[in-house]
This record gives structure tokens, C-alpha cells and sequence, in this order.
């Protein structure tokens, strides 16, 4: 995929098939999860890559429908780094069509203190590299 150095492969199961016979709007933020997830860990956040995070914002464009049996594609870049929070884009393609874009906000938190707080510094180093240009 053009511009993600990282892409997380999944298939399409029957369970993510919604009335009208393709993939339900839903499922495409549970696929840019499990893309997010990999992707964080890939550069090194470890096996928990959330526990540390709290989803601020998700969003989702439609470009096209999925449906049973394709092989989905979903890049993830970081496209921006704040102090607190970071912003990563996602494109979700199906047998190579277009599919979906999307974006997500993450903010650093502290579960226990109930408040946001900075990114570690090393999460900063790997996420800034990594942030499109």
C-alpha cells in the first residue's frame, strides 16, 4: 500500500456480515483496532499497547462495500504527535479496492488517576519518525 510502511492483513469471516450481506459499518473500526494494536506493537510498545492509551476519536469514511471471502489490507500511519495524544490515518482496501479511510485520536492516560498524560518519550520517538509527511 502507497505510503503506510505498515499493513495489517485480515479476511473477511460471516460473522462480520451484516442483513445486507456485507461487511457491517461496525466491523471496520474493530478491523482498524486490531490494525492499530499491531502497529503499536510492531514498533515496540509491547504486547498491551492500549493499556496506557484511551481512544479520544474515531472516524470512518465509506468508499466501497466488503463482502464474504475477500482479503482485507488496512495501512496505519501516524499523522500527527502532540505532547498527550497523537493522531494515526488508517486505509482499509479489499482484494485492492478502496474500501474505507479513516483517522483516530489517542491520549495518553493514567487509568488510576482518571486524567491524561504526556506520551513517554520513547512512544514519541517511534511515532514521530513514523508521522506522514
Amino acid at each position: 500500500m502507497d505510503g503506510y510502511s505498515f499493513v495489517y492483513r485480515d479476511s473477511v469471516r460471516f460473522r462480520d456480515l451484516d442483513a445486507m450481506a456485507h461487511v457491517n459499518n461496525a466491523v471496520f473500526l474493530s478491523l482498524m483496532e486490531s490494525a492499530r494494536i499491531a502497529y503499536l506493537a510492531a514498533l515496540g510498545a509491547g504486547d498491551n499497547p492500549l493499556q496506557n492509551l484511551i481512544l479520544a476519536r474515531a472516524e470512518v469514511d465509506f468508499r466501497s462495500p466488503i463482502t464474504f471471502g475477500e482479503e482485507i489490507e488496512v495501512g496505519v500511519r501516524t499523522s500527527r504527535m502532540g505532547t498527550k495524544s497523537f493522531e494515526l490515518e488508517y486505509e482499509v482496501r479489499a482484494d485492492g479496492r478502496l474500501a474505507a479511510e479513516g483517522k483516530s485520536v489517542l491520549v495518553g492516560y493514567d487509568y488510576e488517576r482518571g486524567e491524561s498524560v504526556a506520551i513517554p518519550g520513547e512512544w514519541r520517538d517511534w511515532l514521530a519518525t513514523e508521522v506522514a509527511v
